[in-house]
């Protein structure tokens, strides 16, 4: 399967709007930049297309060349405030993702550097090792680490629920050895 065939709807935009953060750029430009930096060079079927959409909905603008044979393109106000925008929600997500990450490693009694560790080069295993398990299982561990996110927004309730969680790691342990 094509890696393109994989990337969500919308991602180009976002993409085509990063790259054009820091300058204008040509179609052929952004295509190289993002092979650089991600090791994905979309199509020219899929560039130009995506920039054109863009230019309609005055997110970008064309800048002609001299000779008027080269188009680049830059970033209207339009499109840098969205371009900020979603910086930001991006920044937002990863700080989420590093707040599960901390709690995790409190859960298990790991430092996040530790944490980090053991899952980089695993996140591939993991997840399809995630989606082998059976499905009231998964459900079940899904609800519970909802349930866990929620509980230790409590501070008062986090020591009880560390307790709770390792008392459960035991018996999961006994029930493993039988």
């Amino acid at each position: 399967m094509k890696i393109h065939k994989l990337v969500p709807r919308g991602f180009l935009t976002v993409c085509i709007l990063k790259q054009l953060k820091t300058g204008s750029k040509h179609g052929y430009n952004i295509m190289k930049c993002l092979e650089k930096e991600m090791g994905w060079e979309p199509s020219p079927g899929a560039i130009y297309p995506t920039l054109h959409q863009l230019k309609e909905r005055g997110l970008i603008a064309e800048v002609k060349s001299k000779d008027k044979k080269k188009i680049s393109y830059k970033l209207t106000k339009e499109g840098r405030t969205l371009s900020n925008k979603i910086e930001k929600e991006v920044e937002e997500m990863r700080n989420k993702f590093c707040n599960h990450i901390r709690t995790m490693g409190q859960i298990f009694g790991i430092d996040e550097p530790e944490l980090r560790g053991l899952m980089k080069g695993h996140e591939k295993t993991r997840v399809d090792n995630f989606f082998l398990l059976p499905v009231g299982i998964r459900n079940s561990l899904i609800k519970s680490r909802n349930l866990i996110m929620k509980i230790t927004k409590n501070k008062s309730k986090q020591k009880k629920l560390n307790k709770i969680i390792k008392d459960n790691f035991k018996r999961l342990k006994e029930l493993e050895a039988e």
